[in-house]
């Protein structure tokens, strides 16, 4: 799903074509960057055994020095996970059943020197 994620990151948000990265980004990352994180899994179970249905839950962390630009940043990957239900995506065509938005924050990271503008949510597949 990482794949499928990061393309659809990178076809309709331009700024982030390279710039994302799975738990953590270079220290030396200047421009607009994405961090993200699976943080759960959880599979769907029937009377009949598992089924191949899955409840996958991410944090995304959208970084810049300029607060003003990690927050457009935020909203247009925010609108973007809006866009995915009921459509397919990515090369591999990924139905998307559902995507709920868990949270929405925002802090400053000190020691990074960065604005982050973090979307917890989770996708249904």
């Amino acid at each position: 799903m990482e794949s499928v994620l990061r393309y659809e990151l990178e076809q309709h948000i331009p700024s982030l074509v390279g710039n994302i990265y799975p738990t953590h980004a270079p220290e030396t990352s200047t421009k607009p960057y994405l961090v993200y994180a699976r943080i759960n899994t959880d599979t769907v179970e029937t009377l009949e055994g598992y089924t191949d249905k899955q409840a996958l839950s991410y944090m995304f962390s959208c970084m810049a020095v300029k607060y003003g630009v990690m927050k457009s940043l935020a909203n247009s990957v925010e609108a973007l996970l809006k866009s995915f239900p009921l459509t397919s995506i990515g090369e591999e065509n990924v139905y998307i059943e559902q995507v709920k938005i868990n949270n929405v924050s925002e802090t400053w990271e000190n020691e990074l020197g960065v604005n982050r503008g973090i979307i917890d949510f989770t996708i249904y597949i």
